[in-house]
């Protein structure tokens, strides 16, 4: 039996029950019970307290007790490091011993919020635990505006270790100190109101070995609803999971409305059929057009990008020579054979999963060629803006690179326009022959970030269509130039 109570069984009895059955790191527990023989109290019966620690492998005396004259007992043990069961046995009778009880062990946490001026707030969380020290992973920070259970994310981090810990609470007293290691994770976020929610979520290596099993999942990719009941949360559970309130000054989103409207009267002015999306850094959708389809021409080699990265994790393999080689002439250059020779490895298949996962929606594949990949600007905005979550972390870093070191006669519309005030990661994809540009960038600036897209076809040249995108960015930019 595993639980919070346990009984031998046989004429010789003996109990057990854990108070309490679940705790924080650094804190103890106890066992109780009684032991008897043929009904009757056994006083002043030698008990031993063994625990077997997760992966619950060999157990091991970690306390001791003696029965008082009525059978009973109370055995403190000590601060578990982990998960662990336990049992209590008589020392000089072989064979007796309760049944074994489940121990669960909650990391230690400490959460933060503090409001660092407009549009800043960082949020942190020092998780103490007593497995051994974990190598770094993804902490996904989501927030919800004050009365909503709408979490959306906001920002991902990668944790790291700050050294071995006493799981120490001053605000408790008599807590145990234990040694350990302390998982460090902080983000810096725009508030999406003066009072909101934040929670953070992370999978640590040493999950298996702490908390309860339901809590041992994946992190939500983009956000979540948090459930309404307790007992609903409890089964909702994804790894390992805080939150608490803040408060802060959120900026105005950017960009202002007015510079959406001044960028949607300039393309009505324009040749040909135009569209464009923006996700604002608020995270809202707007623009003209936004769900009209277009072909994507070498804007659709982000895609590739992504699939190809995420075969690399999938993998287990490093970025080499050999990846570099297709990847970077691809998205620097917009070399087309590469871009076939990627598809080619990835598969048709992979690049719809990219689609899927990004939440686009006017996503089909392209027939006869993969320049014709339909798609539109709602589509690549999302896309853009939630590539930080599809791209491995691992090789995140490397895509950012190549999305902001393109060649000069790829870097037309946006770039021109926002560099240097702005951090640029585009792609620009043009079909000359049929007058079709299009582009799509992330764009920013401090703690402001937002995304765009713009597409256009039956251009009369070129230099028109670059002119086109290049206005709308200068529109939208306008305000901060």
């Amino acid at each position: 039996m595993l639980g919070g109570e346990g009984r031998a069984s046989g004429a010789g009895a003996l109990t057990a029950t854990l108070a309490p059955a679940e705790l924080a790191y650094g804190s103890t527990f106890s066992v109780s019970g009684q032991a008897s023989e043929g009904g009757v109290p056994a006083a002043g019966a030698p008990l031993t307290l063994e625990a077997a620690p997760y992966p619950y492998g060999r157990w091991t005396a970690v306390a001791h007790g003696t029965t008082a004259g009525d059978g009973s007992y109370e055995i403190a043990a000590p601060a578990p490091q982990r998960n662990e069961r336990v049992r209590v046995v008589r020392s000089l009778v072989p064979g007796s011993a309760s049944a074994e009880l489940s121990v669960t062990v909650d990391p230690r946490v400490a959460l933060s919020a503090r409001s660092l001026g407009p549009g800043r707030v960082r949020l942190s969380a020092r998780i103490a635990h007593g497995a051994a020290s974990s190598p770094p992973v993804t902490a996904r920070w989501y927030l919800a505006t004050r009365g909503s259970d709408v979490f959306r994310l906001a920002a991902s981090t990668t944790t790291h270790e700050v050294g071995g810990a006493a799981a120490e609470d001053g605000s408790r007293p008599g807590a145990a100190a234990v040694p350990g290691a302390v998982t460090y994770a902080s983000a810096i976020v725009d508030p999406p109101a003066r009072r909101f929610r934040w929670r953070v979520c992370v999978n640590p290596a040493w999950e298996a070995a702490m908390g309860a099993p339901a809590a041992h999942g994946a992190c939500p990719a983009h956000g979540f609803r948090l459930p309404s009941t307790a007992a609903a949360a409890q089964r909702a559970r994804a790894a390992f999971e805080w939150g608490g309130e803040g408060r802060g000054t959120p900026l105005a989103p950017f960009p202002s409305q007015e510079a959406i409207a001044s960028a949607r009267a300039f393309l009505g002015t324009r040749a040909g059929r135009t569209s464009f999306a923006v996700l604002d850094s608020a995270g809202r959708l707007s623009g003209l057009r936004t769900r009209e389809h277009f072909e994507s021409a070498s804007v659709v080699k982000v895609m590739f990008l992504t699939a190809y990265l995420q075969m690399l994790q999938a993998h287990r393999r490093a970025l080499g020579a050999s990846d570099r080689a297709l990847l970077y002439p691809m998205i620097h250059e917009s070399n087309n054979d590469d871009a076939s020779a990627v598809l080619s490895i990835v598969g048709t298949r992979a690049v719809a999963r990219v689609a899927r996962e990004a939440g686009m929606r006017d996503y089909a594949p392209g027939v006869g060629w993969w320049a014709f990949t339909q798609t539109s600007a709602a589509d690549q905005a999302m896309l853009a803006s939630r590539l930080g979550q599809l791209i491995p972390a691992r090789y995140y870093g490397y895509a950012r690179y190549l999305m902001s070191t393109i060649e000069p006669e790829q870097s037309w519309g946006f770039p021109p326009v926002a560099r240097p005030d702005w951090q640029v990661y585009f792609k620009t994809g043009a079909l000359p022959s049929r007058g079709l540009f299009t582009e799509v960038a992330r764009l920013e600036r401090g703690g402001i970030v937002f995304d765009a897209a713009v597409m256009t076809d039956g251009e009369p040249s070129q230099a028109y269509g670059e002119a086109t995108i290049e206005g709308v960015a200068a529109r939208l930019l306008g305000s901060s130039r």
